[in-house]
């Protein structure tokens, strides 16, 4: 049985003490975002082995555990048995955490999403409807619109004439390409409210002689009115060949203004070399410059989504962050400016550059187990085989093997006893090693060897069946009436997240920003 640690003396490490802890909820997205410890971080038992290293990289580091008491023990029997030296359950779990003054949040990103309107409240960012727009250009105003949200959502769909920015923190550095007029009205739009608050304040921020507006509840209160979408690639805004001065200045000044140092490489590498004590490694650039050249430790983070979701990014409290970025440092200084707000470690950035490397040599290294695999080719003569797919739901959405069940980790035991001694075969990909699930099941229980990638040409994305509800979204429907009702009630939630986290100590961001 794991350790325990009272839920009084949790709270008072993680308000009162410089001691880094992580604290992990190792529930599934939809369970978690029913109730939880908004400074938790989320990480599945499903995805455990695939995600721990980059969350908590050193062994060392203490681990708390706090959803439910018996998937606690199961998942602190795993974390030791990968080589994590002090994990303890929260004793009595959430009710615990309750009944010792703390408080529970539902949602997904909770402090990150209170940000956003406290963002609003305290700096009054302009914001702007649909109607007013039309009103604009009915006039004859000049209007842009600046698409906050990640490349892939604004592929999906976007506002008629919008510039895919590339998300939050790329839209200073890639804004002057298209507002060539100081009389033109910006509008930032995302997918909700947070983004297009965060974004039009970031812009506001650096100077620009522009009027700036989020656009009110997004693209889904633009949808719901009855204006159209476009959708697929449309307007993309590249990185821009060089960056202005006064931009180059205004990140300067924030950073100081934040307490974000800049630091050289010899430094960086001194804190990645630390035994003692967390550093994360943020590219906070592009994805598609990330893919180009990194560094070798780092994580991609791009700046938007790391204050959209910085509880997906950072697990360990009191942790040191250091972003990566060009050297103008222009998207750093979008995210420190609010990072800052939220997490309560020291901050630092450091040029990308060709020229070196950073390195984690402490990192935890997990080994992809030795387990019996099947080819491709093997695939068709293994009789009766069941197939399981262990990837998340979306990517069995877009394209899996004909037959194959969608499954969690949770399924897996009941799947191989009623197999009845025929083949399961786990299916990953590149970003899912399926040979970790292996361990502990009684059956025959083989690999594919390659993951998904190996059968590409044999996917369909017809016919999905799942071995139980899907629990890795909390997201609305892609459209339809369902989507309306979603939003109505998801929008209804967020504006009341300023009154409901009132007086709790983790959302006093400005106390935060100051620690």
């Amino acid at each position: 049985m794991a350790q325990r640690i009272p839920a009084a003396e949790l709270l008072d490490a993680l308000q009162n003490s410089d001691r880094q802890i992580a604290l992990l909820d190792l529930r599934s997205p939809l369970e978690r975002s029913n109730g939880h410890i908004a400074v938790s971080a989320g990480l599945p038992l499903h995805d455990v082995e695939q995600h721990i290293a980059d969350l908590v990289p050193l062994t060392s580091t203490p681990i708390v555990l706090a959803s439910r008491p018996e998937l606690d023990e199961r998942g602190a029997e795993l974390l030791q048995r990968l080589g994590y030296r002090d994990v303890s359950v929260l004793a009595d779990g959430l009710d615990g955490w309750k009944s010792a003054g703390g408080r529970i949040y539902t949602g997904t990103n909770v402090r990150s999403k209170t940000l956003g309107e406290w963002i609003e409240h305290t700096f009054s960012t302009p914001t702007v409807d649909g109607e007013t727009v039309d009103a604009w250009r009915a006039a004859g105003e000049d209007v842009v619109f600046l698409d906050s949200r990640t490349p892939a959502e604004y592929r999906h769909h976007h506002i008629p004439g919008g510039h895919n920015t590339g998300g939050g923190a790329e839209i200073a550095y890639r804004a002057a390409q298209v507002i060539k007029n100081p009389d033109t009205k910006v509008v930032i739009n995302c997918q909700g409210r947070t983004r297009g608050i965060v974004g039009a304040q970031s812009l506001i921020n650096t100077g620009i002689a522009n009027p700036v507006f989020s656009l009110h509840n997004g693209t889904p209160a633009w949808e719901q009115s009855g204006r159209p979408l476009e959708f697929g690639t449309g307007s993309e805004l590249p990185a821009p060949d060089t960056v202005a001065p006064d931009l180059k200045d205004w990140a300067r000044r924030t950073l100081d203004s934040a307490g974000a140092r800049v630091i050289d490489i010899a430094e960086a590498q001194r804190y990645l070399d630390d035994t003692a004590s967390v550093t994360y490694l943020l590219d906070v650039r592009s994805p598609g410059e990330f893919a180009e050249g990194h560094f070798s430790a780092a994580v991609s983070a791009p700046g938007g989504q790391l204050i959209q979701a910085t509880d997906d990014y950072v697990a360990v409290h009191k942790s040191r962050l250091v972003l990566a970025d060009t050297a103008d440092f222009v998207r750093a200084a979008n995210t420190v400016q609010w990072l800052r707000h939220l997490h309560d470690g020291p901050l630092t950035v450091v040029a990308v550059t060709a020229d070196a490397d950073l390195v984690r040599p402490n990192r935890l290294t997990i080994p992809t187990p030795a387990v019996r695999t099947v080819s491709a080719a093997e695939l068709p003569t293994l009789d009766s085989a069941r197939l399981v797919d262990l990837r998340s739901s979306t990517r069995y959405a877009a394209g899996h093997l004909p037959g194959s069940v969608h499954a969690r980790r949770e399924h897996l035991a009941d799947i191989v006893a009623a197999a009845d001694g025929a083949p399961v075969v786990l299916i990953g990909d590149a970003d899912y090693v399926a040979e970790h699930l292996v361990e502990g099941l009684d059956g025959d229980v083989r690999v594919l060897a390659g993951g998904i990638e190996a059968v590409a040409d044999a996917l369909t994305d017809a016919d999905p069946r799942h071995a139980g509800e899907i629990v890795d979204r909390t997201g609305p429907p892609d459209f339809g009436p369902e989507r309306a009702a979603w939003y109505e009630a998801y929008f209804a939630w967020e504006l009341n997240l300023l009154t409901e986290s009132e007086g709790d100590p983790f959302f006093d961001f400005a106390a935060v920003a100051g620690s």
